[in-house]
């Protein structure tokens, strides 16, 4: 039984997880972090709080489950950006412009669902296996592109993912809490991706 809060509730024991964590993801994204709570999305779920403690021993790890699923969000969203550019070659030009793709990405995903990047980095007591880690593989995948076309000395390639990381994860930050205005948005894009592309190609 999972406590239906009326009759006709049809979620399962296999499904009623799943779509807590995505009802909660969309209350995030239309209303912020702190509009999340386990009351607010049975309701949306349509079953009792009782039924959500069955899978979830807190707030704070439906939060943790939230996060997770929002980064790996943002890193399927680098890796589509990467994969339009075309497929990985020995090309220079084509491997700059898949390094450049994913960084654009995942300041254009702040943009777009700015209350989903604050919770995608809050810090939780137990994160689940979180796309962070997959955004770190798919900037680590392009800069090996890059080291194998020439661009990026492999002894210098740490370096290049710490820089590169800061630097857009810092414009994302900005771009999300509405810092930096839409009118002074493409300068500030334009001068980062760029920045960090000089400093990662420097000689």
């Amino acid at each position: 039984m999972l406590t239906p809060l009326r009759k006709g509730s049809d979620y399962h024991h296999g499904d009623l997880r799943d779509a807590v964590i995505r009802v909660a993801r969309d209350l995030v994204a239309s209303e912020g972090v702190s509009s999340l709570g386990i009351r607010r999305v049975a309701l949306r779920v349509n079953v009792t709080p009782a039924a959500l403690y069955r899978h979830f021993e807190s707030l704070e790890q439906l939060r943790g489950e939230v996060s997770g699923r929002v980064r790996n969000e943002m890193a399927e969203m680098m890796i589509l950006a990467r994969e339009k550019v075309g497929p990985a070659t020995l090309s220079k030009t084509r491997s700059r412009a898949r390094f450049a793709a994913i960084g654009d990405a995942y300041v254009a995903y702040a943009r777009k669902f700015p209350r989903l990047f604050e919770i995608a980095f809050l810090t939780c007591d137990a994160l689940p296996e979180t796309g962070e880690s997959l955004a770190w593989r798919t900037l680590e995948e392009s800069l090996e592109e890059l080291i194998k076309s020439g661009l990026l000395e492999r002894r210098k390639s740490l370096k290049a993912a710490t820089l590169a990381w800061s630097s857009i994860h810092g414009l994302a930050s900005l771009v999300a809490s509405q810092t930096i205005s839409n009118k002074e948005y493409p300068l500030f894009r334009k001068s980062v991706l760029d920045g960090v592309q000089d400093a990662v190609f420097a000689r």
